[in-house]
């Protein structure tokens, strides 16, 4: 787990995960989601590209 954010707006929570391939990331759902009896739903959403990743900002 890199980031988590807590948001407004549908849901609660965003977190972004960075998992070798799909049999990691449904491990880590199991064990993050399903198992857990506070989690009523989540969604997931795949990166297809990166746009820009480092945090910084270039200020001139």
């Amino acid at each position: 787990m890199q980031q988590v954010y807590y948001v407004t707006g549908d849901f609660d929570f965003l977190l972004v995960l960075n998992v070798r391939d799909m049999a990691e990331y449904e491990a880590l759902t199991r064990e993050l989601f399903f198992s857990s009896g506070n989690i009523k739903s989540f969604k997931t959403i795949v990166v297809m590209q990166n746009a820009k990743q480092e945090m910084r900002v270039l200020i001139e």
